[in-house]
C-alpha cells in the first residue's frame, strides 16, 4: 500500500543522503584535520563526487538485492539491524575497490577514502535504521474495516491482526447480511478508517455501491479484496477472483513492446553468459562422465507459452534412467542424485544449460517455472484459472522462486499460482530486473536443493 512504500522511499533518499554525508565526512577527515598529511589537491570534492556516484549506485544496488528495504526488516531486532547493513556493505566495499583500481578513467585510487567513507557509512546508514524503526513501529497504523465473510477474508483479516509490522490496524468485519449504512459510517467516523476493503460480489449489489459512493466524501478509500490482497501479499487471491478480474486485468496489447524488448535483453544476456558457460561445460561435463554412466544433459518435456511443448535442458544431476525409478520430483536427499549432482544442484550449475532454452526462444530468464505436461494437465483440473500462466513464456526463475521454499512441491501449485498471475498482471522490464537481482541474492544465501 501507500504507506508502506512511502517508507521504503524514505528509508532509500534517507540512505542515499548519508552515503553522500559520509564522503563529506571522510573528505574532511582526510584532508582537513592533522591526522594525515595534507594534500595538494585544491578541490578534493569535485575529484571524487562522480567517481563515489558509481559506487554508491553500485551499493543501493546491492543493498536492494540484500532485502536492506524489505519490509519485515523495518521491525528486526537490533542486532539483526546491524547484520543487515554490514554483510551488503562489505560486499559493497569489495566492488568498490576493483570499480577504482580497474576502470583507470576514475583517476583516482583511494584505498584510505574508501576505507574510512565505509566505515562512517556503516556507522551513519546503521543508526539511521534504528532510528526508522523505532519511529516506525510507534507511527500510526492504517486503519482498515473489512465488508465480507468468506473464508479467504477471514482468514487475511486475521493474518493482518496478528502481524503489525505490515502497518494495518484491523478495525472490524461486517459481514454482507449485517450490512447498515448508517452504522458502517458510524464506524468509520469513530474508528478513523482510512480503507474499506470489500468482496468483488458487492459491486454486483448497486444499493451496497451507492452506500460506498456515499461514504467517499468521508475520505476513505474503499477498494476491492483482490486489490488489498494483492497490494499487501504480491500475490492474486486465485480463490475469491473471477473471469471479469481477468478481463479487467491482463490487458496483453499494452505488453507487446516490453516482450520485445525482453527478448533482445535475453538474448543479450544469454550471450554475456556463453563466456563463463564454455568455460564450465568442459569441467562439469568430464565429472558427470567420471562420476556415472549416462549423458551429459538430461532433456525432458516441459509447457511453454500458450501450452507448446518444449524440451528442458539440464546438466544430469541423477544416475540413468532415474524418471523410471520414480516419477515424483525429487528433493535434496534423492537417492537418485549423483555424487556429482548433489554438487551441480547445491550450486544450481545444472540449471546453466537453460540458456540454449532462451536463445531459442522457448524461456526467458524471468517468468513462471515450466511443469511438466502431466502436472499442467491434472493441474488445470485442480486449480481454477491455471492455464492463465501459460500466457507468457516460462523463466529460469520467477516471482514465486524468489518468495517459496526451494523445495516448494506440487501441493504448492496454487500459491505459486497466486505468484505468477501477479507476475504476469504487472511484469515490466524493472519487476523483471528486482526478479533477478533477488535472486543473484538468494541463490548467494542458499545451500541448495
Amino acid at each position: 500500500m501507500p504507506k508502506i512504500a512511502l517508507r521504503k522511499l524514505v528509508l532509500l533518499l534517507g540512505d542515499v543522503a548519508l552515503l553522500y554525508a559520509s564522503l563529506g565526512l571522510t573528505l574532511f577527515f582526510r584532508y582537513r584535520l592533522p591526522f594525515f598529511p595534507a594534500s595538494p589537491i585544491n578541490d578534493v570534492w569535485e575529484l571524487h563526487k562522480w567517481p563515489f556516484f558509481l559506487v554508491y549506485v553500485l551499493w543501493i544496488v546491492i543493498f536492494y538485492s540484500a532485502g536492506m528495504y524489505d519490509w519485515e526488516h523495518f521491525t528486526a531486532r537490533r542486532m539483526h539491524a546491524l547484520q543487515i547493513v554490514l554483510r551488503p556493505l562489505i560486499v559493497g566495499t569489495a566492488f568498490a575497490v576493483l570499480l577504482f583500481y580497474f576502470i583507470p578513467a576514475l583517476t583516482i585510487t583511494p584505498k584510505t577514502n574508501l576505507l574510512i567513507d565505509s566505515a562512517i557509512a556503516f556507522a551513519l546508514i546503521s543508526l539511521w535504521r534504528l532510528v526508522f524503526m523505532e519511529i516506525s513501529s510507534r507511527a500510526s497504523k492504517i486503519n482498515v474495516l473489512f465488508l465480507g465473510s468468506t473464508a479467504e477474508t477471514q482468514k487475511f483479516s486475521k493474518r493482518l491482526a496478528q502481524s503489525p509490522s505490515l502497518g494495518y490496524h484491523m478495525v472490524n468485519t461486517i459481514h454482507l447480511g449485517q450490512f447498515d449504512h448508517g452504522n458502517v459510517k458510524s464506524i468509520i467516523k469513530e474508528s478513523n478508517v482510512d480503507i474499506v476493503v470489500i468482496e468483488p460480489s458487492v459491486l454486483a449489489n448497486q444499493e451496497l455501491v451507492r452506500a460506498f459512493y456515499e461514504i467517499l466524501p468521508m475520505g476513505v478509500s474503499v477498494i476491492s479484496f483482490p486489490e488489498f490482497y494483492e497490494s499487501v501479499t504480491g500475490k492474486i487471491p486465485v480463490s475469491i477472483i473471477n473471469e471479469t478480474w481477468f478481463l479487467e486485468n491482463l490487458i496483453e496489447i499494452n505488453k507487446r513492446t516490453f516482450e520485445i524488448i525482453k527478448r533482445v535483453l535475453d538474448i543479450a544476456v544469454a550471450s554475456l553468459l556463453l563466456v563463463p558457460a564454455f568455460v564450465i561445460l568442459p569441467l562439469v561435463a568430464i565429472a558427470i562422465v567420471i562420476d556415472s554412466r549416462g549423458p551429459i544433459f538430461y532433456y525432458q518435456k516441459r509447457t511453454g507459452k500458450g501450452g507448446k511443448p518444449f524440451h528442458f535442458i539440464k546438466f544430469r544431476s541423477m544416475i540413468e534412467g532415474a524418471d523410471a525409478l520414480d516419477g515424483k520430483k525429487g528433493n535434496g536427499d534423492d537417492a537418485r542424485h549423483t555424487r556429482v549432482g548433489k554438487f551441480l544442484r547445491k550450486t544450481y550449475l545444472d540449471e546453466l544449460p537453460q540458456i540454449i532454452n532462451v536463445f531459442k526462444g522457448e524461456m526467458s530468464f524471468v517468468g513462471p517455472r515450466p511443469e511438466r505436461p502431466e502436472y499442467v494437465a491434472e493441474l488445470k483440473k485442480q486449480i481454477p484459472f491455471y492455464e492463465i500462466r501459460l500466457l507468457v513464456k516460462p523463466g529460469i526463475t520467477g516471482l514465486a522462486q524468489i518468495n517459496m521454499a526451494n523445495d516448494a512441491s506440487v501441493e504448492d501449485a496454487p500459491e505459486k499460482l497466486q505468484y505468477d498471475l501477479f507476475y504476469i498482471k504487472n511484469r515490466s522490464l524493472l519487476t523483471d530486473l528486482a526478479i533477478m537481482l533477488k535472486t543473484v541474492t538468494i541463490l548467494a544465501r542458499r545451500t541448495g536443493r
